[in-house]
């Protein structure tokens, strides 16, 4: 399959679209969701919801984690048509080269997180040293602190699971991608809290979405218009389904990307590309702001007002944050190969 750099662009954009949105209104409307972890309360709450004028919030706060599965899946994806084909992988430039792309964006903001809030010294170097992701369990969870960034320790350890993948074929691949299918189907029925959060800080969480990368990177389907039309039709009724029903929950990561693949060889809007180029300055940047604009007013009721200015805020300076980042002159640590 064929994603252009535009629809991967688009797929991002959006992506980071509903993860921004989503953090900024699951605390300040204190709505829970069900990312691994299935609650029928969490369900039945939003679907009480579903008709009223709340619905925006409670869709936002309820499903808006499904924009996470979408970066993993475009990792994938991007790993596999870059180094797919290539004869030899200098293994200790390659781990270099995205070890200083993630601390380029990591070690300015826990600097202000430390200047700002006093964050936990510990929680910064478990983070800076990507070790967050395996300390991170039951009483440990305090480590986590800010929160959000146990992604970098996640996809750094994809980086280094697409070492060992790269070379296996497409049906092996497909066999991993049921196994972690299965593992979904164990996590949501029979893990607790604490136990599916650790696993959702993890590789073990995330597999699937970023192995179906890898396999659509690999295969030359490319539907017809008409086809595109109803898979796209029928994987948003597929997501739908799958968030509010406890036996299809595992696959509600395949549904999500089914959806935003065939959105993005339907459509695609500038500002939704806009929005992808810069996605990974709005990730860094985003629960900073959050929690600045949370200081100054957190008050539910004025939640359409502070979305706006918060969305606004976070975008004009990731905006200016991607700049300095694509300056060349600026750290001139990551070369590529």
């Amino acid at each position: 399959m064929e994603l252009s750099r535009e629809q991967s662009n688009y797929i991002k954009g959006l992506g980071i679209l509903l993860i921004m949105i989503h953090n900024f209104v699951d605390i300040l409307l204190k709505i829970t969701c069900n990312e691994m972890f299935y609650s029928q309360k969490a369900t039945d709450a939003f679907l009480a919801n579903l008709f009223t004028t709340d619905v925006l919030w409670y869709l936002l706060s309820f499903a808006g984690w499904i924009g996470v599965p979408l970066f993993f899946f475009i990792s994938g994806y991007g790993l596999t048509k870059k180094y797919y084909n290539t004869g030899t992988l200098k293994n200790s430039t390659y781990i270099k080269n995205h070890l200083v792309k993630l601390w380029k964006l990591m070690i300015p903001i826990f600097l202000l997180y430390l200047c700002i809030y006093h964050t936990n010294i510990q929680s910064a170097v478990a983070h800076l040293s990507f070790t967050i992701n395996i300390l991170s369990y039951g009483k440990n969870s305090f480590h986590m602190d800010p929160g959000i960034y146990w992604f970098f320790g996640a996809i750094l350890q994809f980086y280094l699971l697409f070492l060992l993948l790269r070379k296996l074929n497409t049906r092996w691949l497909l066999v991993l991608c049921v196994a972690f299918l299965l593992v979904q189907y164990c996590i949501v029925y029979f893990a607790n809290y604490h136990q599916s959060n650790w696993l959702r800080h993890n590789f073990v969480g995330w597999s699937v979405p970023f192995l179906l990368g890898m396999i659509a990177a690999r295969s030359h389907f490319n539907p017809s218009k008409p086809t595109t039309r109803f898979l796209c039709a029928l994987s948003i009724i597929a997501v739908g389904a799958c968030l509010v029903i406890r036996w299809l929950a595992p696959f509600t990561e395949v549904a999500t990307i089914v959806f935003f693949v065939t959105l993005s060889k339907l459509t695609t809007m500038k500002w939704a590309c806009f929005l992808g180029i810069i996605s990974p300055s709005i990730f860094a940047l985003h629960p900073l702001i959050r929690m600045l604009i949370y200081g100054l007013c957190f008050k539910p009721e004025y939640v359409l007002v502070l979305t706006i200015v918060y969305a606004i805020v976070v975008i004009v300076l990731s905006w200016a944050h991607h700049k300095a980042l694509s300056n060349p002159n600026l750290l001139k640590l990551n070369r590529t190969n």
